[in-house]
């Protein structure tokens, strides 16, 4: 698989997070993000989000990296918004950085093509790739129900 470098303009996405690692996402009685996803959906989140732009798809945020993808990082799971106003109760904001990223696509049945593709994105940064992650902000953009981008944010 070989990404698409592309340039990413500076959005926001308004949602609901949460904090994880990795290891303890490999776990299924810690794994927090599902549940996330799940909530998002059953609640009808995207229909209560204000100022979101018409049309957008879901967007999750990783931000706040303590480190690299092996420490804690937040996920946000929401929709791009045109202009950020007060939050209702519950919700959260993150600012995307603008900037570089490789982007990296996942077409199959989720989230187990979605796991796949992180495990290549690792063995791709792993590898000596010409080029290394910012960890600032990275993005899954959905584009249906069996298929992601995934922008991964570069120095």
């Amino acid at each position: 698989m070989e990404p698409k470098l592309i340039s990413v303009e500076k959005m926001n996405v308004v949602g609901i997070e949460v904090r994880t690692t990795n290891q303890e996402e490999m776990v299924p009685a810690t794994a927090r993000i599902p549940g996330l996803w799940g909530r998002f959906y059953s609640e009808k989140l995207s229909e209560t989000i204000s100022g979101r732009k018409p049309g957008g798809m879901p967007i999750g945020v990783y931000s706040k990296y303590e480190t690299n993808h092996t420490g804690p990082y937040s996920l946000l799971a929401g929709l791009e918004v045109s202009s950020l106003g007060a939050l209702s109760e519950g919700l959260a904001k993150v600012s995307v950085s603008s900037g570089k990223y490789l982007v990296f696509t996942a077409q199959g049945p989720m989230p187990q093509t979605l796991i796949q593709v992180w495990a290549a994105i690792w063995n791709h940064f792993s590898k000596g790739s010409k080029y290394k992650r910012a960890y600032t902000t990275d993005l899954e953009m959905y584009r249906g129900s069996e298929t992601v981008d995934i922008h991964i944010a570069i120095q």
